[in-house]
């Protein structure tokens, strides 16, 4: 059986999420992971941070994704666990939280493979002025990871009423 097609039958779900995301897309991954019996692993990628290596020669650890945090980015990120943490609180699925550093398609789909999940999900674009800005800035984290991933990628879709 090809790599590629384990990665529908093992393996953890990695939940791509940030501050301000609706509850779609845990919910989303929560009825996922509960059809699929499996664990989430919800991801918040620090953006003010860079990987620990940056030499792709060198061998990876654990802690190559993790962020040297400051004060205000342990603030955020305790605050998207704290997040997590209610909306889930009532439900029976295995989870967890890791705060990962880097580019967010990059991350992520590293994060991905390291753990060899199953499928990532994370959510589309914004609407608004703002959010297109920002994706002109920082690029479509949803468009890089279904170019580039040799896994699924399940795409939920936010907008205004979400």
């Amino acid at each position: 059986m090809s790599e590629s097609a384990t990665h529908l039958e093992d393996g953890p779900i990695v939940v791509g999420i940030k501050p301000g995301l609706p509850s779609r897309l845990i919910q989303t991954a929560e009825r996922t992971a509960r059809s699929f019996d499996c664990e989430v692993i919800f991801a918040y990628v620090e953006l003010n941070s860079a990987l620990v290596e940056l030499d792709s020669t060198e061998p990876r650890t654990r802690e190559s994704l993790d962020p040297e945090m400051d004060e205000e980015m342990a603030g955020v990120a305790a605050g998207v666990s704290d997040m997590l943490s209610a909306a889930l609180a009532e439900t029976d699925i295995r989870w967890s939280f890791r705060v990962l550093a880097g580019d967010p398609a990059s991350a992520l789909s590293r994060l991905a493979a390291d753990v060899d999940s199953r499928m990532l999900i994370v959510g589309t674009r914004r609407h608004g002025t703002l959010h297109r800005v920002e994706e002109f800035f920082t690029g479509s984290l949803a468009k890089a990871l279904a170019m580039g991933q040799d896994r699924p990628v399940l795409l939920v879709p936010i907008n205004r009423d979400a």
